[in-house]
């Protein structure tokens, strides 16, 4: 099944792509963050030829081994193709240990359009100044609103019963 869609969360992605930002989603637990990230990646997917998306979730075991910065940074670079585009999307970014050293890093490189997620807890306005040494753009994400609330009834209807 296709996620839902939060648009307006989703066009501020898009809106913001190709820029040196470092892209950071924040919110409370269960308010979307990670379907927010998989929405992005799936646009990228569907609308960029040339696109290398390097996607790490640090929810699944497959990537434990990266729970250190310097695992992340160099399986991230060596991952980068030449003459594409290439994105970084990481999921739960806080349970790689000194992230911030790895992200300030790749940025540093001017290779990568980076996305990252992580709780509000963690990741406060006045944290993010002190941990990213380049430029980033946040986006808020909020539970659905009564209106997100409708348009999710209707898209699982839908589907549910496919009229």
């Amino acid at each position: 099944m296709k996620p839902f869609q939060r648009k307006r969360y989703l066009n501020k992605l898009i809106n913001a792509m190709g820029t040196s930002d470092v892209k950071i989603i924040t919110g409370a637990r269960r308010s979307g963050k990670s379907k927010l990230l998989e929405s992005f990646k799936s646009y990228v997917i569907e609308s960029i030829q040339n696109a290398n998306i390097v996607y790490i979730n640090f929810s699944r075991p497959d990537f434990y081994k990266l729970m250190e910065y310097r695992s992340l940074y160099d399986y991230v670079n060596s991952a980068y193709k030449d003459g594409v585009d290439n994105f970084v999307l990481v999921d739960d970014i806080q349970m790689c240990y000194k992230f911030e050293r790895a992200i300030n890093n790749l940025q540093a490189l001017e290779k990568f359009d980076i996305y990252i997620t992580g709780s509000s807890a963690f990741l406060s306005n006045r944290k993010l100044a002190k941990l990213f040494i380049g430029k980033t753009f946040e986006i808020k994400v909020y539970p659905l609103s009564f209106i997100e609330y409708v348009e999710y009834t209707i898209w699982l209807l839908r589907d549910l019963y496919s009229f």
